[in-house]
């Protein structure tokens, strides 16, 4: 009873000791917390030309606070600042931000919305201008990853998986939405949007409303924009008195090679509710997925980009090889909303735009949901999904990727082979060599006892010939007496 009383005292102290010491080592232990949400910061605000602050600091894109060549906004704050969000009222030029004692040259990346990251923090930043400039809004944050509300953009696709183009701005939320927040938010996909008209001569407010409207579909890569003016029409034969056609298909052409889509997407060749910008756009695209692999056709920019055929092009309401995109399903990267839900929300972005009768919907007569595939290289559909058939080039990459691992695997393997072979045959090389001295010392050891054999009865032999012949001379000399 003694022995066992103690045994367990013994195994108490034990499991004491153990867990003490487990203790030590997970306190011990540097836990990695996840990062904050960045929390906006009000600095102090001074601009050389005694201009006005709160014209860029009030959120509206209607006011702004104009600044020349050489003027200067020193932005302080007694909490360290990390990030730097300025809506200019045009794309801006090169400009200069300024802090502990370095200068970044800014403004080279051609975003409306520009977004700055500074690593490791500042209390005073100062913005150089070097030519004529005018910002809408202000915002510096804290530490931390950016506010869902802050775009940070980034450039535009090197390749992109779908390639959109849209007429005008709100023209890709209207009918072609349900593709961007299906694809592009859902799916985090690479959605390229390519616009035909721009509205910085004539509508700016628009402008910031399209970055606004692809922003909240999930759109991360900044669109790109042809410089054709927003002209209406009924017919699509008005429309291409409106503008060059072969200007159109010009700069559709380039966008398609400069990208490499593997699927197109359009508007509806009836220009939707009878819009000619929209139809001239839809058959542009379409004549120009047919020629984009001829590198005779807009041959500039098919030397600067190379040619390209592309896999599927879908339009809007097109009657043929028809497909519905299910927009009623939770996606899971937009926080369990659905893409209709989605695409509501985006174009609401668009606020100087809700005064028309249109609305973004999958059950009317110009749903977001529907399409046709118009041309394919990659065989008809089976499905409703534009993806069918086509191997996106993220997944590209990761085959490419493990081909390449496995490659390397085999290769490493039959080095590894070839290494132990050629040990192998070195090592019998070496044992023959052996094998062939050890039988050369054999046959010297062989003739040296031979010879020593021979050497020895050749003496003995001699020894008794000269024992006999003294004999017979002693016998010789006896006789003789």
């Amino acid at each position: 009873m003694y022995l066992i009383e103690k045994k367990n005292r013994i195994l108490r102290l034990f499991l004491t000791i153990a867990s003490t010491f487990l203790a030590i080592i997970l306190f011990n232990i540097p836990v990695r917390a996840e990062e904050s949400e960045a929390t906006e910061i009000t600095p102090d605000i001074t601009l050389s030309n005694g201009g006005r602050v709160s014209s860029m600091t009030d959120g509206s894109y209607n006011t702004r606070t104009s600044f020349s060549s050489g003027d200067t906004i020193v932005i302080t704050s007694s909490e360290a600042m990390y990030s730097l969000y300025i809506k200019w009222d045009l794309v801006p030029s090169q400009w200069a931000l300024t802090y502990n004692d370095k200068t970044v040259n800014c403004g080279t990346d051609g975003f409306l919305h520009e977004y700055i990251e500074i690593p490791e923090g500042t209390t005073s930043m100062t913005i150089t201008f070097a030519s004529k400039e005018a910002i809408c809004d202000l915002h510096t944050y804290s530490s931390g990853t950016a506010p869902a509300q802050v775009q940070t953009w980034k450039k535009p696709c090197d390749k992109a998986d779908i390639l959109v183009f849209a007429t005008h701005a709100d023209d890709e939320i209207l009918f072609l939405g349900g593709v961007l927040a299906t694809y592009g938010g859902g799916q985090d996909l690479a959605v390229q949007v390519a616009y035909m008209c721009e509205f910085t001569s004539t509508a700016k407010i628009r402008e910031h409303e399209k970055l606004d409207g692809l922003w909240v579909s999930g759109i991360k890569n900044y669109p790109v924009c042809g410089d054709f003016p927003d002209l209406y029409s009924t017919t699509l034969e008005a429309a291409k008195k409106q503008y060059n056609y072969e200007d159109l298909k010009s700069f559709i052409t380039g966008t398609i090679r400069r990208f490499k889509p593997l699927v197109v997407v359009t508007q509806d060749f009836n220009g939707e509710y009878g819009h000619g910008g929209h139809m001239i756009l839809s058959n542009a695209v379409a004549d120009s997925v047919d020629t984009s692999k001829d590198a005779s056709v807009y041959p500039e920019t098919a030397s600067q980009y190379g040619t390209w055929d592309v896999p599927k092009t879908y339009i809007h309401l097109y009657d043929q090889n028809k497909i519905t995109i299910n927009l009623r399903v939770p996606l899971a990267n937009m926080g369990n909303r659905t893409a209709i839900e989605i695409a509501s929300e985006a174009y609401k972005q668009h606020v100087s735009q809700q005064w028309c009768w249109f609305y973004v919907s999958d059950d009317y007569e110009y749903s977001c949901a529907d399409f046709g595939l118009y041309r394919t290289l990659v065989g008809n559909d089976t499905g409703n999904d534009m993806l069918e058939n086509i191997t996106t080039y993220e997944e590209q990459e990761r085959l490419a990727r493990e081909a390449a691992e496995k490659e390397s695997i085999e290769s490493s393997i039959a080095a590894s082979v070839a290494e132990e072979q050629s040990i192998a045959e070195e090592q019998s090389r070496s044992a023959k060599e052996k094998s062939s001295k050890r039988e050369k010392s054999s046959v010297v050891v062989v003739v040296a006892i031979a010879f020593i054999i021979l050497l020895v009865v050749f003496l003995i032999n001699r020894y008794y010939t000269l024992i006999q012949s003294r004999k017979r001379r002693s016998s010789h000399r006896r006789k003789g007496k």
